[in-house]
């Protein structure tokens, strides 16, 4: 296979932007992306807590519907001046949505029902380096191996809180049918991240978001309808407000500042901020539920971001630069 995806970095080259502001960009790529990891870090708590009072499938409906109520107003100037998607993009629209939305969403919430926190986070945790290896093996776009190694460390500093410090909790791991699901999951939202890149070489973030969503949601009416009206459903208050935000504020919002991201710093750079997502979601559990922190969790949180920081470290820059001779 070609590559398809057009390197970031030449894109900036060739739009005559200075150095500054080049690195402008980079820092409100790497903004976006953290924002959106903290957006995500709240839906997996969410998800955990709103399984048990409504089906997956309506769930994900529901999401992919109050996900377009936020972005079709904000994107509304954007989709007047972008142009019409050919058939052919049309189609790789309706592939976004499907590996984006449908697909990611159902198995997320079939999956959260049954497996484990331990297990889910750690597959969660391989997302960067799946999505580079898919980078390499289908589009040649090789990472460096500063980046590789950016990833390595971020993801020991994950198992390190994972396994709360012990080796032996790793080695007993068992994976079932839920987590073979977890781990589709992230392949299925690898591909969609490297085609939504592509496409957002024509098309902006918010109309890439919002066709891939309506494609998306589209897909998922017909089953999330049937649960809505096969399944006894009560929602409280609070589950109400939780519905709110997974769809409003992480479907609507974190997809778009996921793309933004993506499109400014590329793929495989902004794979790994993925793995703020765990340390959010464990650092909210602190705020809001009492949690308790231990040393290897800020252990595993100073890997994660010195392993995010080597990720994204400027290819030219080196620790060590060979003396010039003469």
């Amino acid at each position: 296979m070609t590559k398809q995806v057009k390197v970031p970095e030449k894109r900036l080259q060739e739009s005559g932007l200075s150095e500054n502001g080049r690195a402008d960009l980079k820092i409100v790529g790497s903004i976006t992306l953290i924002l959106s990891s903290l957006l995500y870090g709240g839906n997996v708590v969410a998800a955990r807590y709103l399984t048990a009072d409504i089906p997956p499938g309506a769930l994900a409906a529901l999401r992919g519907l109050l996900g377009l109520l936020i972005l079709l107003p904000l994107g509304q100037r954007s989709l007047r001046q972008c142009p019409r998607p050919s058939p052919r993009e049309s189609g790789q629209f309706a592939l976004l949505g499907f590996l984006g939305i449908a697909f990611a969403y159902l198995t997320f919430l079939w999956a959260m029902q049954h497996s484990t926190a331990t297990n889910a986070a750690i597959i969660f945790a391989s997302s960067p380096a799946i999505i580079n290896a898919l980078l390499a093996l289908g589009w040649g776009v090789k990472p460096s191996k500063l980046r590789m190694l950016g990833i390595l460390i971020s993801f020991a500093g994950l198992l390190a809180v994972f396994s709360q410090g012990s080796f032996t909790r790793l080695l007993t791991l068992n994976l079932s049918f839920s987590d073979l699901l977890l781990l589709a999951n992230v392949l299925s939202c690898g591909l969609f991240t490297i085609i939504g890149q592509g496409m957002m070489i024509k098309f902006t973030p918010v109309v890439t978001s919002i066709y891939s969503l309506i494609f998306g949601t589209i897909m998922m009416l017909p089953y999330g309808i049937w649960e809505i009206f096969t399944r006894n459903i009560y929602l409280s208050g609070v589950s109400w407000l939780i519905l709110l935000y997974m769809g409003c504020v992480v479907t609507g919002i974190a997809i778009l500042l996921s793309f933004e991201g993506v499109n400014r710093l590329g793929s495989g750079k902004a794979a790994v901020f993925g793995n703020l997502t765990p340390i959010f979601s464990i650092l909210l559990a602190y705020i809001f539920l009492g949690e308790h922190l231990a040393l290897y969790h800020w252990i595993g949180f100073t890997f994660v971001l010195i392993g995010i920081s080597l990720s994204i470290w400027p290819e030219q820059n080196r620790f060590f630069t060979p003396a010039k001779k003469g």
